[in-house]
């Protein structure tokens, strides 16, 4: 348990640079302050890779601490029953942690999945000691996760604290789906949805404790966090602001329970009135000690059994259940006859508002095909828009490992450094 501890540690934590690759956000007047953080919005090559080389070794390095883990598990000897199911629980949620750690390096180090079911995806290790294989395929890589989640899922695997993956992996479950699109699957996955998250779970008194280090029946999973995180997007101190403010994509209604806890009313100190984020920067601001970052929650579900249901063709059922949603989170129902790309749409703005700041938005853009607009400060001018077929949405193999594994090719449109 506690090497298993130790690879929950490790995983990286990557929301806020992937929420400024996305449209969550734009500069304020800070931005040029930090060349850094200033290419890394403008998706500047230098920055990508030196984010893509931190991302790489990091999901690796927990790969290994779980291969080793998994290695070693049969030899130890249980003496009761008690300790026969905890060597289970081990078992399964370290599968389940090496899951995710695939499913983010594929969203990441692969094309998007449609059409390039064939292509390059990502090396799938089993193995403790040092070897070099080739990437598998996206195909491959994607029926792998889907292997490891299947042995992950035990109904016995029932964990009280949160930070523990347990029988909860069935949200990375129906992740996988929607990436793939194999949206029967996440229908049956979901089937029973508002049994196991029920309305009650949508609305403001548990939405709330999402942004704070209480307990809220709204969070699935959320990864044990001591240390405060989203530092780096405040430049300096907090009464002059943040490098970045929040897009006016985001646009809450007044009544929406999201509003309060997604943005932060300021004035700049050149007297420009911004929304800064709020959520996990809101909890620095506040001097709210951090426990959680949330990872899964309960309006995850429902907004990906509505997609599923919208791509399904099952568009009434789709917009019935974002309804029910929708009331619950204070915000106005959608029109009962919005279909096709309307509707898709609609989705997809929904998912901004919900995850705003927390990065998500970016894998959405890429697996659905979005470009992403560069603004100019605090959002007055379009600066360039980086296209959905640009090959930066597929971020670069570190040369670290072909400069060893000459079984694995640079990613398309990446310089290969020579070696």
């Amino acid at each position: 348990r506690s090497l298993l501890a130790s690879a929950y540690k490790a995983m990286p934590q990557q929301i806020f640079q992937l929420s400024v690759l996305s449209d969550d956000f734009c500069p304020s007047q800070h931005l040029n302050k930090d060349m850094s953080l200033q290419g890394l919005y403008n998706w500047r090559e230098v920055e990508m890779t030196e984010l893509a080389g931190t991302l790489w070794a990091g999901y690796y390095a927990v790969i290994a601490e779980v291969n080793a883990l998994l290695a070693r598990i049969d030899a130890v000897v249980t003496l009761d029953e008690t300790e026969k199911l905890e060597k289970m629980r081990i078992v399964c949620e370290a599968k389940a942690l090496k899951s995710w750690c695939y499913f983010d390096l594929l969203r990441l180090f692969a094309p998007r999945y449609e059409g390039n079911e064939n292509k390059d995806g990502i090396i799938l290790k089993k193995r403790v000691e040092l070897d070099f294989l080739p990437r598998s395929s996206v195909k491959e890589c994607v029926t792998e996760i889907r292997t490891l989640l299947n042995e992950a899922r035990n109904v016995d695997n029932t964990q009280k604290n949160v930070y523990w993956l347990s029988d909860k992996v069935a949200y990375l479950q129906v992740e996988l789906e929607l990436y793939a699109g194999n949206y029967p699957a996440v229908l049956e996955l979901t089937k029973d949805l508002e049994t196991e998250y029920p309305e009650s779970v949508l609305g403001a008194d548990v939405y709330k404790y999402l942004w704070s280090s209480e307990n809220s029946d709204a969070r699935i999973f959320g990864k044990y966090q001591l240390e405060q995180i989203y530092m780096d997007i405040r430049f300096d101190t907090f009464e002059k602001g943040d490098y970045l403010v929040l897009s006016q994509n985001v646009d809450y209604e007044e009544e929406d329970i999201r509003k309060e806890w997604s943005e932060i009313p300021f004035v700049m100190p050149d007297a420009k009135n911004v929304r800064l984020l709020g959520k996990y920067n809101k909890m620095n601001r506040d001097k709210v000690a951090s426990k959680y970052v949330n990872v899964a929650r309960a309006a995850g579900m429902w907004l990906m059994r509505v997609e599923a249901l919208a791509r399904s063709g099952k568009e009434g059922d789709a917009v019935a259940l974002a309804n029910r949603m929708l009331k619950q989170r204070g915000a106005t129902e959608w029109s009962t006859n919005i279909a096709g790309n309307e509707l898709i749409s609609k989705i997809l703005i929904e998912r901004q508002k919900e995850y705003v700041g927390e990065g998500i938005r970016f894998f959405d853009m890429k697996r659905c095909g979005l470009s992403a607009i560069r603004y100019g400060t605090y959002g007055d001018k379009v600066m360039g828009i980086v296209k959905a077929d640009d090959y930066r949405w597929t971020l670069p193999i570190p040369a670290g490992e072909y400069r060893y594994n000459t079984s694995v090719e640079q990613n398309d449109g990446w310089p290969k450094l020579s070696v």
